[in-house]
């Protein structure tokens, strides 16, 4: 039993689960299970990174000549909002970086939105794939502890 096939394996990292000890396995199901807890945060985190922005890709439609000048609510945290007018219709500010803003025009923001609903969807595919080999591997770790744990205890039994 292996966690990977040297062919699908670049890293080099190619592991004979069936030739390591109990302890050794042990030492790999921790690491396994860490590395899939990780990345499943990530993996949450890039799908809720894609949800803010097709939220406010879809914000972007309400920005017309029928809702120029109308009532909104406008957002100062999460929980706190003040009362506003939609004035200009035309262009909005974007942030395009960690806490750099750029003004664009609607057109223009919605593009730079798809880019990055784009850019974030290959990686939640990627991530997903990542995802699911480690899935793969600590269920070929288990299989393995299972048949290391029923050797010791024919053994014990044997004796």
């Amino acid at each position: 039993a292996s966690m990977s096939t040297p062919q699908n394996d670049p890293t080099g990292s190619h592991v004979d689960v069936s030739q390591l000890s109990w302890e050794q396995l042990q030492q790999v199901h921790a690491s396994l299970q860490q590395d899939i807890q990780n990345i499943t945060q990530s993996y949450g985190g890039l799908r809720l990174a894609v949800g803010r922005f097709k939220s406010s890709d879809e914000n972007l439609t309400h920005f017309n000549k029928e809702n120029k000048d109308r009532e909104i609510f406008v957002p100062l945290t999460s929980s706190l909002y003040i009362p506003g007018k939609l004035g200009d219709i035309e262009k909005v500010i974007v942030e395009i970086g960690d806490k750099f803003f750029v003004e664009k025009e609607i057109g223009e923001a919605k593009e730079f939105l798809k880019r990055k609903i784009d850019d974030l969807s290959k990686r939640i595919e990627q991530v997903g794939a990542i995802l699911s080999k480690k899935n793969q591997d600590i269920q070929v770790v288990n299989m393995m502890r299972q048949q290391k744990a029923q050797e010791a205890l024919r053994r014990q039994s044997a004796k």
